[in-house]
Order: C-alpha cells, then sequence, then structure tokens
C-alpha cells in the first residue's frame, strides 16, 4: 500500500509537468505549478491513508470473508486516489495555463 501512497502522491505533479509542457508554459508556470502540485499530492496521500486505515481498523471484527472484500474494496479505493491525483493535477495545469499570462 506505501508503493500506492508513493504513485498517488507523484500523480499531480507528474500530470501538472506534463500539462504545462505540453501547453508550451514557461518558467513562471512552473514555477507556480510544482509547489501547488506537491501541496495537492500532499493533501491526497494523508487523507487517502486516513480513510483507509478508519475502514480497515472497523472492519477488524468481521469474519476473513469480510476483511477480504474490505481489503479490495481498499485497493480499489487506492487507484481511485491515484486517478484523482492525475485528474487533479490536470486541472491544476490547465487553470495555470488559462490564468497566468504568457
Amino acid at each position: 500500500m506505501d508503493l500506492f501512497a508513493l504513485i498517488a502522491f507523484f500523480m499531480p505533479i507528474v500530470a501538472t509537468i506534463a500539462m504545462v509542457k505540453r501547453s508550451g508554459g514557461g518558467a513562471l508556470r512552473y514555477l507556480l505549478a510544482l509547489p501547488l502540485a506537491v501541496a495537492l499530492g500532499t493533501l491526497v496521500v494523508p487523507i487517502d491513508w486516513k480513510l483507509g486505515r478508519v475502514i480497515w481498523l472497523r472492519s477488524e471484527n468481521y469474519s476473513i470473508a469480510v476483511q477480504n472484500a474490505v481489503g479490495f474494496c481498499l485497493f480499489v479505493l487506492q487507484l481511485f486516489w491515484i486517478f484523482v491525483g492525475a485528474v487533479s493535477g490536470g486541472r491544476l495545469a490547465t487553470f495555470l495555463v488559462n490564468y497566468v499570462a504568457r
């Protein structure tokens, strides 16, 4: 799960850099985009971690089959947060490209 958290952290950063590069962004856009993307990644990972931890701790008292189902659901939740990071990083870059002067 730590690998997924690492991927979820870097997805907004990678998506933002790719979108700014694709749109022909200058140094000012990179200067604004990188700290915002790191902050976005820093926001996504603790939310994911705390939500997964709460769900897992609540399911400890149930049977093994239920725990396996919860584990699979947490896996899908990790993939969801990776997707959210990628989309939000792209949206951040689009916002910066549209509203920061060339």
